[in-house]
């Protein structure tokens, strides 16, 4: 494969790349990745045009390169760099949403519309980047300024995206090796709720009208096909404290086996549209009213609330204000 190749996948189909160092990148169905830069001995780069990248790079090990970003994946939206690491990251060019999901080591990103290498470098180390460690999904968003803070999805939906590592359209692996791998995720993320604890980040949404920075309710499920991420419930009863995450329950859809996002029956989400009825009869105007009220605020800027609503607004979470008028 030459620089600036053009890798194109359609239905039913996947690309797998092994570079010399082993180092393997698995491109998804209907995907397409441009290779500007692949030469030996000098950082990789990749455009991702749409589509899935799964990639498992092996991070080098001679010391004065430790530190160094190996390969850089770039959207039209979003710039990550990556050293050592097993991660998954998709783009649409509809949405213009940029995801990333790390199942190991961590993965620098930040929003940037740059092509400049030297200044995506610049870009990636500055204080806007966010890592996105292993367990966590972030996103950039054309609402936000800022990557999006890193929060854990569904573990289900972790866990069947991580076994999924060639981006298959069928499962290949068995319920016994999905439950064994389940508690890996549970173990993750009971560590990693211990630590969000004690800086008294409880798992719900979060939203800074002045510094532009949004964090998502945690345990929601991403839909790879929109890239847009539908949250949970924020209701009590489904907080689970152990895992700092609100369970994902069937009113707002489920996971497939390979870990693709199903909207509850009746439904499907547009990428433009949001969540509309399959049919005129299938759902209520509350469902979908309810539904798209919960993913508003990937798609619409939340308006600074003035400061008497504040003085009356009960709600911290500022939910109100992610609603469509």
């Amino acid at each position: 494969i030459t620089k600036e190749a053009s890798i194109l996948t359609s239905d039913k189909s996947f690309i797998q790349i092994v570079m010399l160092d082993k180092s393997q990148i698995n491109l998804g169905p209907n995907s397409k990745i441009v290779l500007d830069q692949i030469q030996g001995g000098k950082v990789g780069v990749i455009s991702l045009l749409k589509g899935m990248i799964r990639a498992e790079v092996i991070k080098d090990e001679a010391s004065n390169i430790q530190k160094k970003n190996k390969l850089y994946i770039q959207s039209r939206t979003a710039a990550m760099g990556v050293r050592g690491t097993d991660f998954q990251t998709s783009y649409n060019p509809e949405s213009h949403i940029t995801n990333l999901i790390t199942f190991r080591g961590e993965v620098a990103m930040v929003k940037t519309e740059s092509k400049d290498l030297s200044k995506v470098e610049v870009a990636l180390d500055s204080k806007k980047a966010v890592m996105v460690e292993s367990g966590k999904y972030a996103a950039v968003t054309e609402v936000f300024k800022n990557v999006t803070e890193p929060v854990k999805i569904s573990p289900t939906q972790y866990t069947s995206l991580k076994l999924n590592s060639e981006l298959l359209e069928k499962s290949e692996f068995s319920k016994d090796v999905f439950q064994a791998e389940l508690k890996k995720t549970i173990a993750i993320y009971n560590e990693q709720s211990k630590k969000e604890l004690s800086n008294k980040n409880l798992g719900e949404k979060v939203f800074n009208t002045d510094t532009q920075v949004f964090r998502p309710t945690a345990g929601g499920v991403i839909d790879l096909n929109t890239g847009i991420y539908v949250p949970p419930s924020t209701d009590k009863a489904n907080y689970v404290k152990e895992l700092n995450i609100y369970e994902f329950k069937s009113d707002k859809g489920t996971v497939s086996d390979i870990g693709n996002y199903l909207p509850p029956q009746g439904i499907k989400l547009d990428v433009k549209e949001g969540f509309v009825a399959a049919t005129k009869n299938d759902s209520t105007n509350a469902e979908l009213k309810q539904l798209n009220n919960d993913i508003s605020g990937q798609v619409i800027l939340p308006v600074k609330p003035k400061k008497e609503e504040l003085e009356n607004d009960k709600d911290s979470r500022y939910d109100k204000y992610f609603n469509k008028e």
